[in-house]
């Protein structure tokens, strides 16, 4: 039997991005705005932003559930993806994510 709705037919797979985990990311930025307004985590290099978000990883890990470790690194691995691509050739990381899809970088 055929699959009624074969993933082939779709070019990006948002089913499979938990709503309540992209409401919550959502809700850490906009308390992250409140705290520091307009969009200072751009002026952070991605550098500093992934050894943020492995600091919440690891602070998770060791079983520290005293702030939300989780979805903080989720921003700051948003954060470090977008200032990467901004301070490079935005159309290269296109390139890989198109190359993604295909599946010749998975």
């Amino acid at each position: 039997m055929a699959n009624e709705y074969p993933q082939e037919t779709e070019t990006n797979e948002y089913r499979y991005i938990s709503a309540a985990w992209l409401d919550a990311v959502a809700a850490g930025l906009t308390a992250g705005q409140r705290k520091y307004p307009g969009e200072t985590w751009r002026e952070i290099p991605a550098k500093e932003h992934l050894a943020r978000a492995m600091r919440h990883i690891n602070m998770w890990l060791m079983g520290n559930r005293e702030e939300t470790h989780i979805i903080n690194a989720s921003m700051r691995l948003m954060m470090a993806f977008e200032t990467d691509a901004a301070a490079n050739d935005r159309g290269e990381w296109e390139k890989k994510l198109r190359e993604v899809e295909a599946g010749r970088l998975l």
